[in-house]
């Protein structure tokens, strides 16, 4: 087999630096995964911002979802008890926001939050952008990623640790919204039933707040005007009060409302 000669290339002065400076950060890059893999140190913040640059992180999904408000508690059992036959799991969630101290994510209408499933089954980190709520069809932009339940109990008390975890979505957010330290706003729990209907994975809502609670029916979907029909005359059919969802989850939590 005819073995080739490895090519000889000249890089102008500013292209060697660059060139350089992108092997450099391959070569940490390496280390420190070497280093993460043998348990020897953890992921850096810089490590991650690095990471990212080299595999750039795909833009948010955009949830979009059929929101609409339950009148009240007899409503909302009439439906959970219609749609028993495809009864599949409830989770009691405890939800808890963040802000910049500055108000910097709330000021781009940003929401942080923490959630917990089932008290430390699972806890999950969410970032939601601007939520646009017309006609109880819900759409706004979202990133998720996992976290270890007992590591996200103590971003209660101390939320400089959520800020300084050094995941690509905490990174960006920082990078995005230049918050430089964060407060916890508190929060709220809410049992979720969920059911299979028509081909959807329908979400029964019981929100309690300090000041009330709130019934609302969910669904994710890629077609919301006509699930939204569909749902409408399921609700009509049961006798079950209801109207468009006009007001999200945090935002009541926020003005101490029952909207």
């Amino acid at each position: 087999m005819l073995q080739r000669k490895p090519t000889r290339i000249e890089l102008k002065s500013e292209d060697k630096a660059e060139y350089e400076a992108v092997r450099e950060e391959r070569r940490q890059a390496e280390l420190q995964a070497a280093a993460q893999a043998a348990g020897k140190a953890p992921l850096s913040p810089l490590f991650l911002v690095r990471r990212r640059r080299l595999l750039p992180v795909p833009p948010p999904m955009v949830e979009v979802e059929v929101k609409l408000r339950l009148a009240d508690a007899a409503a909302h059992g009439k439906v959970a008890e219609a749609l028993r036959p495809g009864y599949r799991t409830t989770h009691q969630q405890e939800n808890y926001f963040f802000d910049g101290a500055a108000q910097e994510l709330s000021s781009r209408r940003v929401v942080l939050r923490v959630r917990f499933y089932n008290q430390d089954k699972k806890a999950v980190i969410t970032v939601k952008g601007k939520q646009v709520l017309q006609d109880g069809i819900g759409r706004a932009p979202e990133e998720e990623e996992a976290v270890v339940p007992a590591l996200a109990r103590s971003f209660l008390a101390e939320p400089a640790k959520l800020l300084a975890l050094g995941t690509p979505l905490l990174e960006g957010l920082k990078s995005s919204a230049g918050v430089q330290q964060l407060v916890c706003l508190g929060g709220f729990d809410n049992t979720r039933q969920e059911f299979e209907w028509g081909g959807h994975l329908l979400e029964l809502d019981e929100t309690k707040f300090e000041w009330g609670t709130l019934y609302e029916l969910e669904c994710e979907t890629a077609e919301p005007e006509r699930l939204r029909g569909k749902l409408e005359s399921f609700l009509t059919g049961l006798g079950a009060a209801y109207s468009y969802s006009t007001t999200t989850k945090f935002a009541n939590f926020r003005n101490r409302t029952l909207q």
